[in-house]
């Protein structure tokens, strides 16, 4: 986690890199809702969480040891070569706190602020250059607005993009749908040490514990692909966000098989997760919810 005071208080425009191709959002079904809009006006009925053994050691063609081969946990270098990076998971259910209630005064724009993560993914999240510019951020931070109200923040000077991309991971089933399910990742070498960092953010799909319309092993295995295609050897890899999917899920379950769940939040069951391979320093933070209906968590990881 580096100084912040190494980042310029000069005011700016948010910087904001688009991703590639980005999708347009879909028109609604017959009766149905548009597919940007965030889950939270609708039926919230949960899926018992599976506690059934899981089945063999790998999912689809994806063994362990070939995930192993390509995301290994980085070497340390020893405590003075650590690089440690505060990283902030945070559904800002945009639907209520921006739509409904217009922001709330920047509520969770102050949050953000206060907490000055070195990096954030956000769920529901349809603007992330607005969260940045009420709080003041905007010479701070370097955002990527992804698909599906997902958005990666960072800190541009502690940290140079290398590549970034998305995957669609899910389809909403029909009790509750809201449309398709993503992952948005990016590659990001810190400035100081070169260090390669692959964070990856994830907003899954309802209903709750369900794994979407294919399941929770197949939503795992599309998020695994989705690392495991464009990971570099050597890069550390941080996971998080709102999956939709609580710890004793098909879902979590699978992803455990190969990556550890570093934390978990408690909000709305325990939906919001992160999983890494790197070391967490200290406890997860619970920042509170600023507005929405999850909190914003925060947890440091040294590599």
């Amino acid at each position: 986690m580096g100084n912040s005071s190494c980042c310029s208080s000069k005011k700016t425009v948010a910087a904001v890199v688009e991703p590639a191709a980005r999708p347009r959002a879909a028109a609604a079904p017959a009766g149905g809702v548009l597919l940007e809009e965030p889950a939270g006006k609708a039926q919230e009925a949960a899926v018992t969480p599976c506690e059934e053994p899981i089945s063999g050691t790998a999912i689809k063609g994806l063994s362990e040891e070939v995930w192993r081969r390509r995301v290994a946990k980085p070497q340390s270098e020893g405590d003075d070569a650590q690089v440690q990076v505060k990283a902030l998971t945070y559904n800002l259910c945009w639907w209520d706190l921006y739509g409904e209630r217009q922001g709330n005064n920047g509520s969770a724009s102050s949050l953000v602020a206060a907490a000055m993560p070195g990096i954030m993914g956000c769920q529901e999240c349809n603007d992330i250059s607005r969260v940045l510019r009420e709080g003041g951020l905007e010479s701070t931070y370097t955002a990527i607005q992804g698909p599906h109200s997902l958005a990666i923040a960072y800190k541009t000077c502690e940290w140079e993009l290398v590549a970034q991309g998305w995957k669609e991971i899910a389809v909403d089933e029909p009790e509750q749908f809201y449309g398709s399910r993503s992952v948005q990742w990016a590659r990001l070498r810190h400035r100081q040490s070169n260090k390669v960092l692959f964070f990856v953010n994830h907003h899954g799909p309802l209903r709750v514990n369900s794994g979407g319309r294919k399941g929770g092993p197949e939503t795992a295995y599309n998020i695994l692909t989705a690392i495991h295609d464009n990971v570099e050897l050597g890069d550390g890899v941080i996971l998080l966000g709102d999956f939709n999917a609580q710890a004793g899920s098909q879902t979590v379950r699978h992803l455990e098989q190969y990556i550890p769940r570093a934390a978990s939040g408690s909000a709305r069951g325990g939906v919001d997760h992160f999983f890494s391979e790197l070391s967490m320093v200290g406890d997860l933070e619970n920042l509170g919810t600023g507005g929405s209906d999850h909190d914003a968590l925060a947890a440091t990881f040294a590599f």
